[in-house]
């Protein structure tokens, strides 16, 4: 079962760097939802429930992106229904939790214009990931969430870098 679920977690996680060349918000929301099936079943196939709850919750979360803005109500009711769905069926203790706090970290700051808010966000939610993925013994999302962590830390530093360059431009 872990054989199985890796290889279904690799096709999740090739679908989450293919993401990275989706420039349209609405493909990207699209297949974003797809990459958290993916993943979600290779989740439930390694006991990881709240990863799979996590998964299932966002792809409702940009679902209601794509038709409706994702305010503060909005937010806090797909928070309320990550806390909700996971706490009854939450068997990892501290562990399971994660995830579900990458969720609403990320949930709460989806909305920011500053992309190195979100990339520092995202920096995080994949830390969580990480612990969670190799303590389910999900490695090859494990791996993916390293170099997404360390692809987003390269994006912040090239953010900042042209910041400065457009900032001396500017002088």
């Amino acid at each position: 079962m872990i054989l199985l679920a890796n290889i279904i977690a690799f096709i999740g996680s090739l679908v989450m760097v293919g993401i990275g060349f989706i420039k349209e918000r609405k493909h990207i929301l699209l297949a974003q939802c797809a990459m958290f099936l993916i993943l979600g079943i290779a989740n439930l196939l390694l006991g990881g429930v709240t990863g799979f709850i996590a998964n299932t919750v966002s792809i409702g979360r940009n679902l209601y992106s794509l038709r409706f803005d994702l305010g503060l109500p909005a937010k806090i009711l797909f928070i309320a229904v990550q806390v909700a769905l996971s706490a009854p069926f939450n068997t990892l203790g501290l562990i399971g939790w994660l995830p579900i706090l990458a969720a609403v970290v990320f949930t709460f700051f989806l909305s920011s214009k500053d992309e190195r808010v979100l990339k520092v966000v995202i920096i995080f939610g994949q830390l969580l990931w990480a612990i969670y993925d190799i303590y389910i013994k999900n490695y090859s999302a494990f791996a993916f969430d390293i170099l997404t962590m360390i692809t987003n830390a390269i994006g912040i530093w090239q953010i900042q870098r042209m910041k400065k360059l457009k900032d001396v431009e500017d002088v």
